[in-house]
């Protein structure tokens, strides 16, 4: 391989560090590395030792072992590691390339050395030579700000309901529906299902038949990343959707869950409530006092079609955490999605418009030139004479709370003294082109 290729490295970092790419033959110790550093309880959680397995071994549709880093010690020992897992996501159906840095950990003794930073650097370029325009994780509060994200995109958000409801007891004498488990012949049905489950999400992760494949049937049967879907089908075995669930804690927790146009989603959450409850009924004597299922988790995002359909039963609801997301080139991201924002202003009160506006991130600017309600170009840098200056003013990276639809203008300006806009304009176009919008992301594992 070529130095382009391997990015620089092996590199010496010294203190007898040496930063280099995994390969096949460091599964085993990745593996053991990361069920250490991340299970909570320490070694408890195995679906992190098949999961890596499952990311290196070379059948994962996007990663293989070399997509790992790993910094090592003077006797090879791993001290830290992470990864790349690419992806394809959409922004209000505009697919983009986007790169998922995950299973980022160091040994407690080696940390505050950079270690982290070094290995982000060597990523975030194998990223953008995929041509991807964003990066996104998950991960503990502010860590990845060091890093160039910010936390602007809804992750998880849930509502519950709890079987011991009055309400929640109904029987009926003949249950309209029944599940069976879907086969690699149900994939096309599945897109089409998927979509309704995704509803008006604004960013949403795109599947591939590969990757519906690889999710269903080629992960370890143990990781949280694979798909235990069932096909709900009627009486007479017309598919009426699809859901995926599985016991976590003391829920079972509805992680998919998609109606076909025409079918009574209320109906069918009904259905999975009665259902799902004699699954629990029989699951909760080999579980323990702590551990006995009492509910339903529906973590389906901040906004699903099944919370308004269950409204009435649904009583707790949990707020979305938020990804991190990371865009390096912020005028070639909206050239990219340039048909979803058109189209978001045709259908405002900015329909047509023509102008000018200059966005001034302080550390950075750019020009978004509108023609007839066409995005013309976006143009990197304006000339200036104070800091201030620009039609509308974003601190830090809040500009990608409001491109991810995560916080309004009217929001970020309540928030932050030094986000505002002098234009009216602006104001106005910006509101329009960026309303909030929830998203629900099932990433790439």
């Amino acid at each position: 391989m070529t130095p382009e290729d391997t990015f620089g490295l092996p590199r010496d970092l010294g203190d007898s560090l040496t930063l280099r790419w995994a390969t096949p033959d460091d599964a085993e110790a990745v593996a053991q590395f990361n069920l250490a550093m991340h299970s909570d309880p320490p070694g408890e959680e195995k679906f992190l030792y098949h999961w890596t397995h499952d990311l290196m071994r070379g059948d994962h549709p996007t990663t293989k072992a070399d997509d790992f880093t790993v910094v090592t010690d003077a006797d090879g020992r791993i001290v830290s590691s992470l990864n790349l897992i690419s992806q394809t996501w959409a922004y209000d159906g505009i697919p983009f390339a986007v790169g998922r840095p995950e299973l980022v950990a160091t040994l407690p003794e080696y940390r505050r050395r950079g270690l982290v930073r070094e290995q982000m650097t060597v990523i975030h370029r194998k990223s953008a030579a995929r041509g991807e325009l964003v990066q996104a994780i998950t991960g503990i509060p502010w860590y990845y700000r060091q890093f160039g994200y910010e936390m602007g995109l809804d992750l998880g958000g849930s509502r519950q309901l709890f079987w011991a409801r009055p309400g929640n007891d109904e029987k009926v004498e003949t249950e309209p529906y029944h599940l069976r488990p879907a086969t690699a012949d149900d994939i096309p049905l599945l897109q089409e299902l998927y979509l309704a489950h995704l509803g008006h999400s604004l960013i949403s992760r795109l599947r591939s038949p590969e990757q519906w494949r690889y999710e269903m049937f080629g992960s370890h049967p143990e990781s949280i990343w694979t798909l235990k879907l069932k096909i709900i089908q009627t009486s007479d075995d017309k598919i009426v959707g699809y859901v995926s669930y599985d016991p976590f804690g003391t829920a079972i927790e509805i992680t998919e869950l998609g109606v076909r146009p025409g079918h009574s989603w209320r109906a069918v959450g009904r259905f999975l409530l009665r259902y799902l409850r004699q699954e629990a009924a029989a699951l909760n004597p080999g579980r323990a006092a702590d551990k006995q299922l009492t509910n339903l988790t529906f973590n389906l995002g901040q906004a699903h079609p099944i919370y308004e359909a269950l409204e009435p039963e649904l009583e707790k609801q949990i707020r979305p955490y938020s990804w991190y997301v990371r865009v390096p080139d912020i005028p070639a991201f909206l050239r990219h999605i340039a048909p979803a924002l058109e189209r978001q202003l045709a259908g405002s009160v900015m329909a047509g418009h023509t102008g000018i506006s200059k966005i001034n991130l302080y550390r950075s600017r750019f020009v978004m030139v509108w023609e007839d309600g066409r995005l013309k170009e976006v143009t990197d840098g304006y000339e200036y004479e104070r800091l201030e200056h620009g039609d509308a003013n974003f601190p830090d990276l809040t500009f990608l709370q409001l491109l991810f639809g995560f916080r309004s203008y009217d929001e970020l300006n309540a928030a932050f003294v030094d986000c505002y806009s002098r234009d009216a304009t602006t104001r106005v176009l910006l509101r329009a082109l960026f309303p909030r919008r929830p998203s629900h992301v099932i990433p790439l594992g």
